[in-house]
């Protein structure tokens, strides 16, 4: 199945952090419009510069940390998975994101290389790895949506 068409859209740019990421996650084998899900995803959750060092105290008195608001015990399990590397920065925390997508079943990833549109894609990686309780729906299909339209590859295409 062919991804959705890119076309230019106006006032949308790409943050450095979302370009990182959505590089990142293509680099991993998704499709385009599934790593733009899951950034668009990370963008309702730590905001449009997808913020590694972001830390938010919730109404539970509960610390939420890093790009995909992490709550303690998988901030701790990410702090484990660091083991020496820098856990604020947003390259390990994209390597551990994508570690827990591979190591839980629960997290999702097959359902999400399953979608096919980006729309589906946003909302299983919402329902599945989030698990926000205030999602935002359309606003993190809205930040997904531009996230493909607007962050390019950070390296071309291998030639022909």
């Amino acid at each position: 199945m062919r991804s959705p068409e890119r076309s230019p859209v106006a006032d949308v740019t790409c943050s450095p952090n979302a370009a990182v990421a959505y590089d990142f996650f293509v680099r991993m084998g998704l499709r385009d419009y599934q790593a733009a899900a899951i950034v668009g995803n990370l963008q309702g959750e730590s905001g449009k510069q997808i913020n590694p060092r972001l830390e938010v105290m919730d109404t539970n008195q509960k610390m939420s940390r890093g790009i995909a608001m992490r709550q303690p015990p998988r901030w701790a399990r990410l702090l484990d998975f660091a083991a020496g590397r820098d856990p604020w920065a947003l390259e390990t925390q994209l390597a551990y994101l994508w570690h827990e997508l591979r190591t839980d079943s629960n997290l999702g990833l097959s359902a999400l290389m399953s979608s096919v549109t980006l729309e589906s894609a946003t909302v299983v990686f919402q329902d599945r790895f989030e698990r926000c309780s205030e999602c935002h729906t359309p606003s993190r299909i809205s930040n997904a949506k531009a996230v493909l339209y607007a962050c390019p590859a950070l390296r071309p295409p291998p030639a022909s």
